[in-house]
């Protein structure tokens, strides 16, 4: 007995406390406000929900706790809050200020590498000064080495940068011996100095910091500082991707890479597949480019398409990856995956040759040498651009009546498998483009569309979802049509949310409604009872000529109150279809 009070204890304990973190979870039920705070770009607008109002009020009224805790919760995307890093980075501003020298650091940070959608170097060292000169936080004083090693106008201090940096580590700063290890690997490289680095490597790396087993699988893969052992850097890379703490973008797409090299068996392969798409939906364009490689070679085993082959090197491009517009380049030049097109693969061949990819120089050279006039046919819209540049351009040229340059390049891109270009040539498609598709062509553009949905495109998905909802273009599919709303809702629609929980309301809705209609088929039918029967009224009863003997029974409200009890009863098993309001067990 003893043990199971103890054991009930810690359940209750346990449920309180959960039923705590869901009390303080923002919620919309909970009430809403709109709000803003200024992120060194504007005075960024948001929406808080129930407690983080509270939350907010606190942070203005000067509680630094608070202002870290919707940092957070924004980044995070807690409740019903929506996840944005542009109110972030504001409310780890206001943090600083209020004399918090980790979020002076995070500030500084995201001001520097744009994760917010914009850069502020200047933003990002005031913040990372006053972190560490005023505040004393060593991680302030990395982030401010960081931003005083690339600071614009010619205000860069190297040295000074590097005494933070030893400061920073020596205080046990973990940001400011990885910067240290780093500068000894790869700027100093002499055997002593990667000697010293890769024993910081290695300790990190056991310690579980992504950026220690980093150092030792490129270290390992490349054979600097010790032997090159392939298998060795994989296993870091795997120890880092799937363990490690921090950024394991670029050890995801080694581990990803490797399991691709060793070719064990196909279920290794199409892993190193899943690895490397994460990677490359990451940012990392070297991911991209290995997919792109694995499609176009057809690697036995592997799930990658020729067709998205093209789409991974495309992506790779526009993430600036020199080796990814090579491979591009030459799907183009001798049409792998996509027409055979010279002077679009010149294009990218130059792009990769300004992004100093060798190879990409002597392919262009090639095709001059071939046809030196090749330049000269460039299209108006340049195939080096990325999708988004391309895809605004021709946009505005349709609008300005050139509709057959921007149709040309939508319809490129949309050989090249984009999701954004399937869904504008699909728009174009389905509701008909004056001067280039004068008919209607909805079955296309709906299999267009679809396409684009398919892969996650968020616009698409809605529209896709209406229209299997409404049998819009293609046969009625309701669970077909919530399916691609629940995709566009995961992709962080809150308009698909919304309509994605008003379709699995649907049945209820309709169900009610139908209950509804009986109801008042039988309220009609009861009045139209009683009418005939007052219109040809009879007696129902007369008095007996016996003596009149007074009731005992049960009293008329319980018999009411007994029947009501038993019709909701009957309802709920099937055997009856009404419950109306009048019966207060039906309410």
């Amino acid at each position: 007995m003893p043990g199971q009070t103890k054991f009930l204890c810690m359940v209750l304990i346990a449920w309180a406390c959960v039923a705590q973190a869901w009390a303080q979870s923002p919620l919309a039920a909970d009430g809403r406000r709109d709000g803003f705070l200024f992120n060194g770009k504007q005075n960024m607008p948001f929406v808080l929900y129930g407690a983080a109002i509270r939350w907010h009020q606190e942070c203005l009224g000067g509680k630094t706790s608070e202002c870290e805790r919707l940092a957070g919760a924004f980044e995070r995307g807690d409740g019903d809050l929506k996840r944005d890093l542009r109110v972030t980075i504001g409310y780890l501003m206001k943090a600083c200020e209020q004399g918090s020298g980790p979020s002076c650091a995070r500030a500084s940070a995201m001001f520097r590498d744009g994760s917010a959608t914009f850069t502020n170097p200047e933003l990002a060292q005031k913040m990372a000064e006053r972190g560490c000169n005023e505040l004393k936080n060593q991680a302030s004083c990395a982030a401010l080495a960081a931003a005083m090693a690339s600071a614009p106008g010619g205000n860069a201090d190297p040295a000074r940068s590097a005494a933070l940096v030893e400061s920073a580590c020596a205080a046990g700063d973990d940001e400011g011996c990885r910067m240290k290890a780093n500068a000894l690997f790869h700027e100093r490289k002499d055997a002593a100095s990667r000697s010293e680095a890769l024993a910081m490597y290695e300790a990190a790396c056991t310690a579980k910091r992504a950026w220690g087993c980093l150092g030792m699988a490129v270290a390992h893969n490349e054979g600097w500082g010790v032997a090159q052992d392939r298998g060795r850097g994989g296993d870091y890379a795997r120890i880092g991707c799937t363990q490690g703490q921090g950024d394991r973008l670029r050890l995801c797409t080694l581990f990803g890479n490797d399991l691709i090299r060793q070719r064990k068996d196909k279920a290794s392969i199409n892993k190193g597949e899943q690895y490397l798409d994460a990677s490359c939906s990451g940012g990392d364009g070297n991911a991209c480019y290995t997919l792109g490689l694995v499609g176009l070679n057809q690697l036995p085993s592997a799930t990658t398409t020729m067709q998205e082959a093209i789409y991974y090197l495309r992506r790779g491009c526009d993430l600036a990856t020199g080796v990814a517009c090579n491979g591009l380049a030459g799907s183009y030049e001798h049409a792998l995956g996509v027409p055979k097109d010279t002077v679009v693969a010149l294009a990218l061949y130059d792009k990769a040759c300004q992004l100093e990819h060798a190879e990409a120089c002597e392919g262009a050279r090639r095709l001059l040498a071939a046809d030196a006039g090749m330049r000269s046919r460039m299209p108006a819209i340049d195939p080096s651009l990325t999708v988004a540049d391309q895809l605004r351009q021709a946009k505005a040229a349709v609008d300005r009546g050139d509709k057959n340059a921007g149709v040309r390049t939508v319809v490129r891109l949309m050989q090249e498998n984009h999701e954004d270009a399937q869904w504008l040539l699909g728009g174009w498609l389905y509701y008909g483009l004056p001067g280039v598709f004068d008919l209607s062509r909805k079955a296309d553009g709906v299999t267009l569309i679809e396409n684009a949905a398919r892969v996650g495109h968020v616009d698409a998905a809605i529209w896709v979802g209406m229209a299997y909802w409404y049998g819009d273009g293609v046969p009625l599919n309701r669970p077909k049509g919530e399916e691609y709303m629940a995709i566009a809702g995961m992709r962080g629609s809150q308009m698909a949310a919304a309509i994605y929980r008003s379709m699995r309301a649907e049945p209820e809705r309709q169900e009610n409604a139908r209950r509804q209609a009986a109801l008042e088929e039988a309220i009609r039918t009861r009045r139209e009872s009683w009418t005939s029967s007052w219109s040809n009224y009879k007696p129902s009863w007369s008095a007996p000529a016996t003596r009149y003997t007074p009731y005992t029974g049960r009293s008329v409200a319980s018999i009411i109150d007994a029947g009501n009890w038993n019709q909701r009863i009957n309802y709920l098993s099937g055997t009856t279809t009404a419950c109306p309001r009048s019966n207060s067990y039906c309410r």
